[in-house]
């Protein structure tokens, strides 16, 4: 079974060292590698004043929503009452490939006639449930299916009531797409968007309302791509900084451990090339608040096994057999280390879900860090031990 335990270990560093030298490369923050700003302005003209802070918030869970597609990421999205949206996006220098990120979920409005024009209904986008490209049975042509929630489908009857006979008009984007009339109340709260389309852009438009539609249009009204805050001179020296500080705890662990420090340099290592695999597997974005929280795990890790090792040493002065000692010293130092990581790990948690995007690249960092170092720490430096030693 230790056999085993090693051959895997084993395995999944190699594997790792695989993933970090020819995987995708690492996702930077904005402070390390830079990216683009957007600035939009929510449209107030046709939105009810006692729905602005919802509106709001709707519109901020959206953009947060079509960001958080790229994995984790340490993006900033803000907002003022004036209904100014401020999205700053690292690592990603092409305008227009951050629009695209942010989506272009199209404004779906109903309207009716009004003065010989058409005035918006308070039917849109928001009270939209599920659409559905499909083909018309008669005319063989591709159509939106739409099918609002229970109080869109009440609105959505009310105004088929009262415009019966009439033309109620459907836009997307400010553009009029169609505009049927009206021949019988609509009961279902189901609707049909009709046009040129192919197939293709009628499962185009589809999925962008399915992805969530705005409550108000949006208008970009600023982009600007910045260069990473840090200098790249700044960078170098944080990065040697870091090199020299795993070199020193290695150096520290074999000066006052001797061999037992070694098996436990051995693990830290690993404990680092496994976190490194893993952020660039799950796209885990870079700065130096989640270096920062890598760096602490770094610490724990080496404290786990610095309350292994002397517990060890108040074994060996009971008399005991080295395998006897490598038995109590692990089990005995077990529960501190385990409440100590598993209140790290709820403050990690925490962090994560309810601090600010920057904030949750530390938390996330930290917590794999903690879980891992946890399992290098205890688990493989413990292999290692008892392989190695035969007395």
């Amino acid at each position: 079974m230790r056999n085993f335990f090693l051959v895997t270990f084993f395995l999944t560093f190699v594997l790792s060292l695989i993933i970090i030298f020819f995987y995708k490369n690492f996702s930077l923050g904005m402070d390390l590698a830079g990216g683009t700003i957007l600035t939009y302005q929510i449209d107030w003209q046709n939105i009810d004043k006692s729905k602005i802070k919802n509106v709001l918030e709707q519109t901020k869970d959206l953009i947060e929503r079509r960001i958080n597609f790229l994995g984790v990421s340490e993006y900033f999205v803000s907002f003022s009452e004036s209904g100014r949206i401020l999205i700053e996006i690292p690592n990603i220098k092409d305008p227009e490939m951050a629009k695209k990120i942010i989506g272009e979920t199209p404004f779906l409005e109903f309207r009716i006639p009004q003065n010989n024009e058409f005035v918006p209904s308070g039917l849109t986008g928001e009270y939209l449930q599920k659409a559905e490209a499909l083909v018309n049975p008669n005319t063989l042509e591709p159509i939106v299916s739409l099918e609002f929630n229970q109080e869109g489908a009440k609105i959505f009857k009310d105004l088929t009531q009262k415009y019966l006979g009439q033309p109620i008009a459907i836009y997307l984007d400010g553009k009029l797409i169609s505009s049927p009339v009206v021949r019988e109340v609509i009961e279902n709260g189901k609707a049909q968007i009709t046009g040129k389309f192919t197939l293709d852009e009628a499962r185009l438009l589809a999925n962008r309302l399915n992805q969530g539609a705005l409550p108000a249009p949006l208008n970009l009204i600023a982009e600007s791509v910045v260069n990473p805050i840090l200098s790249e001179k700044i960078l170098k020296i944080a990065l040697y900084a870091s090199i020299s500080g795993v070199i020193l705890v290695i150096l520290f662990m074999i000066i006052f451990y001797g061999f037992y420090g070694f098996l436990a340099d051995i693990a830290l290592i690993f404990f680092l090339v496994f976190n490194l695999a893993l952020y660039k597997i799950l796209g885990v974005t870079i700065s130096l608040a989640s270096l920062s929280g890598l760096v602490l795990a770094v610490g724990m890790a080496v404290d786990a096994n610095i309350l292994i090792f002397e517990r060890m040493k108040e074994e060996k002065q009971r008399g005991l057999k080295i395998k006897e000692v490598i038995k109590e010293g692990f089990d005995r130092a077990f529960p501190s280390i385990r409440d100590s990581n598993m209140t790290t790990i709820i403050s990690s948690l925490l962090i994560y879900f309810l601090a600010v995007s920057f904030v949750k690249g530390f938390a996330l960092t930290l917590l794999f860090g903690v879980i891992f170092s946890f399992l290098t720490a205890v688990f493989f430096t413990r292999y290692l031990l008892e392989i190695v030693i035969k007395e």
